[in-house]
């Protein structure tokens, strides 16, 4: 009879450790975010070393927000047009280097704080850039993009023109280099990273005329994510960052 509370004891105390255990996985995968990207450099770059398999402006910024935030960032590789799905249905909670569209916001709470800013751009086969000089000079001919990418205004609405969508902006880039379609629209620094990873600096060349358009590049949570309760933290945390100069070191170490 002597042992009976001692072995009350030992059961409680077992079955506390294990609720423990329990709650604090429970806490971890509360905190565990998806976040879905493919390559897109110097934002996002193939790195076997990394545990997500990236590397670039993005990726450090995460790893920022992880530690400023006590949350964890499981990054994963899709294409593009999959990533948008899996925000919309809310399988991947964030998603960066986005561009605010109107037709994106309608699955898209966007932070209110831009990180960085790219410009697009038009590249044509080497020596024929200046047949491009104005916006009107695009008409009639084909154009290479980037599935579900925006780019401007302008452009993007713009029905009339022959766009050819492709997977990756590397595709795109072959296909003008081998002069399968007439130009490329892209983003830069992008293009340029693509550029010379590629080795076609002596086959593509911008066009004369380029946009004045700048596009901002934001961090946005699904709207169909239990993480939308971490907007205003995450973008005073984003804000810190810019105030005290940790967005300008991550951008300056990918120039």
């Amino acid at each position: 009879m002597k042992w009976i509370p001692w072995r009350a004891f030992v059961l409680a105390l077992i079955l506390c450790i294990g609720s423990a255990a329990t709650l604090a996985a429970q806490t971890s995968q509360e905190t565990t975010l998806i976040m879905v990207t493919e390559v897109w450099p110097p934002y996002r770059m193939d790195d076997p070393a990394s545990p997500s398999g990236f590397r670039g402006i993005d990726i450090d910024l995460c790893l920022a927000l992880e530690k400023r935030l006590g949350i964890r960032i499981d990054i994963q590789r899709v294409p593009w047009a999959r990533a948008l799905d899996m925000m919309k249905s809310g399988q991947a909670d964030i998603i960066t280097g986005i561009a605010r569209t109107s037709e994106r916001e309608a699955f898209l709470h966007y932070l209110p704080t831009s990180y960085s800013v790219v410009r697009p751009m038009f590249l044509a086969p080497k020596g024929q850039g200046s047949l491009v000089r104005s916006y009107d000079d695009l008409y009639g001919k084909s154009i290479g993009q980037s599935t579900h990418s925006a780019y401007f205004p302008r452009f993007n609405t713009d029905n009339a023109l022959n766009k050819q969508s492709l997977s990756t902006e590397t595709q795109i880039l072959q296909m003008l280099a081998l002069k399968r379609i007439d130009l490329a629209i892209g983003t830069d620094p992008n293009l340029s990273w693509d550029i010379a990873r590629l080795g076609l600096r002596d086959s593509v060349e911008p066009t004369a005329w380029q946009p004045e358009e700048r596009t901002e590049l934001f961090l946005a949570i699904s709207r169909k994510s239990p993480a939308a309760a971490l907007l205003e933290r995450m973008d005073a945390a984003l804000r810190a960052m810019i105030a005290d100069g940790s967005i300008a070191a991550i951008q300056a170490a990918y120039r």
